[in-house]
């Protein structure tokens, strides 16, 4: 077992737990109710029930360094928050934008290490999509809904434009990531066509 994996399994609740109960026989034996020997031998025995009984740490699903989870928490959050106190067109860009980074988001690794992908599907998640409607929600609805401010637009339409760009931003992604799993997986059926396709491996035809 590596340094790394001896300090990390040192520190779980499994080993606490199994220490913890393993003490349990030496106690019992230093009070009475336990022989010694008794109480000795009950130490990796009451160790390996602590450790077994232990619930394990739950493993984050994470890519590069992102937990899969928070991001899901925090966008069901979100939508908890604000989905109610939109109109419905922007109701129904911002539950798109949140399917679709949920479901794509754990495939984000296939992009390889040191893609901008995934943490842009984060930022949007976790900040420009957040932001956009915290600016819109922070205004009165009627002025928000109808006061032109900028280039002819309502802040309404200014927050729909937003979102289709980060709609936009996130189809893209999306389309890197399917055409990453695709190549993966056509290099894949030539490894095999090479390998199995031609050679000493080959039956051949059982009527020659």
């Amino acid at each position: 077992m590596s340094r790394v994996r001896f300090t990390r399994y040192a520190m779980s609740t499994k080993h606490i737990t199994g220490c913890v109960l393993a003490m349990v026989g030496p106690v019992l034996a230093v009070a009475g109710v336990l022989a010694p020997p008794v109480g000795l031998a009950l130490v990796p025995v009451l160790y390996g029930v602590g450790a077994l009984a232990a619930p394990a740490r739950r493993r984050a699903n994470i890519v590069d360094g992102l937990d899969l989870h928070d991001v899901q928490r925090s966008l069901e959050q979100l939508q908890r928050r604000t989905l109610s106190r939109v109109p419905d067109r922007i109701a129904l860009k911002v539950t798109r934008i949140a399917t679709t980074i949920t479901k794509v988001l754990p495939r984000a690794g296939a992009l390889g290490a040191g893609s901008p992908g995934p943490y842009v599907l984060v930022a949007c998640a976790t900040d420009y999509l957040p932001t956009a409607l915290q600016a819109y929600l922070d205004l009165p609805r009627g002025y928000a809904d109808h006061h032109v401010v900028a280039d002819g637009k309502t802040p309404l339409d200014l927050l729909a434009a937003q979102l289709d760009l980060l709609s936009s931003e996130i189809d893209e992604i999306v389309e890197n990531i399917n055409a990453a799993d695709s190549g993966r997986l056509i290099a894949h059926g030539r490894f095999l066509a090479e390998k199995f396709g031609h050679g000493p491996l080959d039956i051949g035809d059982p009527a020659s």
